[in-house]
């Protein structure tokens, strides 16, 4: 929980709203304090004739282009051309796309429609009068399998679009979202302390898995992460994918050169998907080429096998996110009691089919209501969480950090545990030193929620500009998912995460003549001893500088 909330008084309104800005689908909810126990998902969304002219639980993650700006979600016609998986771009910009806009600006530009229609739908709700006047927080759901970096681009995003309080918008995992919503709602009888959950959050581009461990249940559910949560880009838009790639593959891209036939193919498979099952109805689709028997045409029909569908398109996809269950229930100790999908592929019933038989038969495999939402409204539990823990039925007591994270600091060189070869003279200090990682949060710890950990460091700058050894006003965060270990030494699997800039000119008044010292280089330097502060959120590190006791606000974050 945000240190800034902890004395707000629990008579004081505010808003919570939260925003699941998904690859295929977005979603809004809201709730207040007030009414702390009930999350509002916004499910009437504007179409090319009307503000609220469809009903649905989420609205498409699609924008297109026109003469006087931007149509997105139901706005868009079936048959236009349209910008859609560009958030998969935010973390892998090198992916394949016809987008002109880079996806940081498709995002912020579908965002702002987002902020625009939350705001309606808000004042119409409770009154323009009293959305003027109450504090609004925000909440913006990210895969937890994402990079620092592409968490920081839909911050970024989220708050030029104008989802930005005077108090900070809050960022927590899709799955510990969909897990926050879907332990509330268990019913009593599943609930045990020392049983464990995987939940699964299907979605359309990510597939992630976490796990929990109830603590206890009074006098509110107490819940700790038990192992690495683990995920992948799996979800049922790799389904489209693959279906787009197979017809290409089976009529040629010749064919397909018209945009108008392979969007009402793709607009069939897209209802298809969704209850799909072998034993179910096949697909069948218009084909412009009369009777080819070589082909499977009828007619200007053709229709695609079940076998095949489920062996070329299905299988590859449901086996990925079979694996990443059966995993997480590996590392959990086998000790799991329940598999828990929510997310709109989460709700095929296929996939639950086919997960059930890949489980022990003492493992239940449950579907919750309103799966679909779940994101969306755990986001908004958890950001009535961080106002005031009172609001909250649930109690995360720790995470478990997915890798490593650390800094590379000049040490005095100790032959019984570094490289020699690595070595360098310091005339400063008057010794060899080595560069090695202090490593603050290590791969499978697990991590007290709002707990800083410490890195201990000293700052040395020089008393008269340009004699002695310049200040490091630049700290690299490094991080490392690969090996089990943490290493001391960089090596190539240890990737540099983040840059800590330190702006050193904020803190002036107290390079004082008490702090400075003679250094064995013959300089004099004003020596600062304080520590580096990491606290692990859901989903971001976050970093803080405390100098001679005191916790200064004086370092600025760039993620790589």
């Amino acid at each position: 929980m945000d240190q800034a909330f902890k004395r707000l008084s629990l008579n004081e309104r505010r808003i919570v709203v939260s925003i699941d800005f998904g690859t295929t689908f977005s979603g809004l909810a809201w709730s207040e304090t007030k009414r702390p126990d009930h999350q509002n998902v916004i499910e009437n969304w504007p179409t090319a004739s009307a503000k609220e002219g469809k009903s649905s639980p989420k609205v498409p993650t699609e924008l297109r282009s026109v003469a006087n700006g931007y149509q997105w979600g139901f706005q868009i016609p079936s048959s236009a051309k349209r910008n859609k998986y560009f958030k998969l771009r935010l973390d892998d910009p090198s992916g394949a796309t016809t987008d002109t806009k880079p996806p940081e600006e498709l995002t912020q530009i579908y965002l702002s429609h987002l902020y625009t229609h939350m705001k309606y739908s808000l004042e119409k709700s409770l009154s323009a009068s009293t959305v003027r006047s109450t504090p609004i927080d925000y909440v913006i759901t990210v895969p937890a399998i994402w990079s620092e970096s592409a968490k920081q681009k839909t911050l970024t995003a989220v708050e030029k679009a104008g989802f930005k309080s005077n108090k900070k918008t809050f960022l927590v995992s899709e799955p510990e979202a969909a897990a926050i919503y879907t332990l509330n709602h268990l019913r009593s009888s599943t609930l045990g302390v020392q049983k464990s959950f995987v939940v699964c959050d299907a979605g359309g581009g990510t597939v992630d898995c976490i796990s929990y461990q109830i603590v206890k249940l009074t006098p509110r559910l107490t819940v700790k992460e038990t192992t690495k949560g683990m995920g992948a880009k799996c979800g049922s838009s790799m389904l489209n994918k693959r279906f787009r790639r197979y017809i290409k593959q089976k009529f040629g891209e010749e064919y397909w050169a018209d945009d108008d036939r392979l969007r009402e193919a793709m607009d069939k498979f897209e209802q298809f998907k969704k209850d799909f099952t072998p034993k179910g109805e096949p697909l069948s689709l218009r084909i412009e080429m009369g009777t080819n028997a070589n082909l499977g045409v009828r007619r200007n029909r053709w229709t695609m096998d079940q076998s095949e569908m489920e062996s070329k398109i299905f299988d590859p996809i449901i086996k990925d996110t079979i694996g990443l269950v059966k995993d997480q229930i590996s590392a959990t100790g086998n000790s799991v009691s329940a598999v828990l999908l929510v997310g709109g592929f989460g709700q095929s019933k296929y996939l639950k089919e086919r997960v059930k038989k890949a489980v022990s038969s003492s493992i239940q495999v449950m579907q919750p209501p309103n799966g679909w939402t779940a994101v969306v409204q755990g986001a908004a539990m958890f950001g009535l969480r961080c106002i005031n823990e009172s609001y909250s039925k649930l109690h995360v007591t720790s995470r478990t950090a997915r890798k490593h994270y650390g800094v590379l600091l000049s040490v005095q060189f100790d032959p019984s545990k570094h490289n020699s070869t690595k070595r360098y003279w310091c005339k400063k200090r008057n010794c060899y030193v080595i560069d090695a990682h202090s490593w603050f949060i290590k791969s499978g710890q697990a991590v007290e929620e709002d707990k800083p950990i410490r890195t201990e460091y000293t700052h040395f700058i020089p008393v008269t500009r340009g004699r002695g050894e310049a200040p490091n006003n630049i700290f690299k965060i490094y991080c490392n998912e690969v090996e089990k270990a943490a290493p001391i030494h960089m090596n190539t699997s240890t990737k540099q995460l983040a840059r800590l800039n330190i702006h050193l000119e904020r803190i002036a008044s107290q390079m004082t003549s008490d702090k400075q010292s003679l250094a064995a280089d013959g300089h004099w330097y004003y020596v600062m001893s304080g520590f580096i502060e990491a606290t692990f959120g859901s989903a971001l590190v976050t970093y803080k500088l405390s100098l001679n006791g005191k916790q200064h606000d004086i370092i600025t974050v760039d993620y790589e």
